[in-house]
């Protein structure tokens, strides 16, 4: 009996040392907790039909659908501190999230409407975010980006900082810098050319006072009546309908 617990300590020792080197879970009752709700945000579990009220605090499974109104929006604080954004008029799921001791995983599948990643970086942490849309995929290794995709017209990614990469479902990629710009129109074409917000916005600026000055042209080029030329037009209505009260025609209806 004294040769078999004379072994009890290492038996121990190495059931400790085993203990120490498994990877550490923490535990997830929940993936992440809505922090911020504004209008009418709704969210229903993977599988159910009910649809239930978004409210501050609110705990949020892997699977939950989330879905914002008109003028409608929420914050969502991940558990390894990332934030997102879903403006109005989005529908969300959180596909996957596993939080571990040196490694984040997170799936976030937008079907349509508009998000704000922040993603949270520890130098010690392994950190895999992406965001999956009907026609790419967007891996967020920054550390904030806006994503937006309307079914029809495909996704539009603006990288505020940090690294993304964008790649459609054949494999096609796109890397963004901090400030640049891509779209993918479908899931079968390459992301468009990288081009920085500033230039993008100079763009639209031009395009905009482009239009601006054709309406001012149209305008220009448009005669407007003047009063006194109303007043005339009114007059001669007048003098037609008193004409034709005094002259009634007669309607004629021939039957065969």
């Amino acid at each position: 009996m004294k040769i078999r617990f004379k072994f009890l300590p290492v038996l121990f020792i190495l059931l400790l040392v085993a203990l120490c080197q498994a990877p550490a879970v923490s535990a997830q009752d929940f993936s992440a907790k809505a922090t911020a709700v504004e209008g009418d945000v709704t969210c229903k579990a993977d599988g159910e039909s009910a649809w239930k009220p978004v409210t501050v605090g609110m705990e949020l499974k892997e699977g939950v659908y989330i879905m914002t109104a008109f003028e409608s929006s929420c914050a969502l604080e991940f558990q390894d501190k990332s934030v997102l954004n879903v403006k109005e008029l989005s529908k969300i799921q959180i596909s996957k999230f596993a939080l571990q001791a040196k490694s984040v995983n997170a799936n976030v599948s937008l079907f349509n409407g508009k998000v704000k990643a922040t993603v949270h970086r520890d130098i010690d942490t392994k950190t895999e975010f992406q965001v999956k849309t009907p026609v790419s995929t967007i891996s967020v290794r920054g550390t904030e980006e806006e994503i937006y995709y309307s079914p029809g017209f495909g996704v539009e990614v603006q990288n505020i900082s940090g690294i993304v990469e964008v790649m459609n479902h054949i494999g096609q990629t796109q890397t963004l810098a901090k400030g640049d710009n891509t779209e993918v129109p479908k899931e079968t074409k390459a992301p468009k050319p990288v081009q920085h917000m500033a230039e993008k916005t100079k763009k639209d600026f031009v395009k905009n006072s482009a239009a601006t000055e054709e309406e001012e042209e149209f305008k220009a080029n448009v005669a407007v009546p003047s009063f006194d030329q109303i007043s005339d037009m009114l007059r001669d209505l007048s003098e037609i309908s008193r004409e034709k009260e005094a002259h009634p025609t007669t309607n004629i209806v021939i039957s065969w």
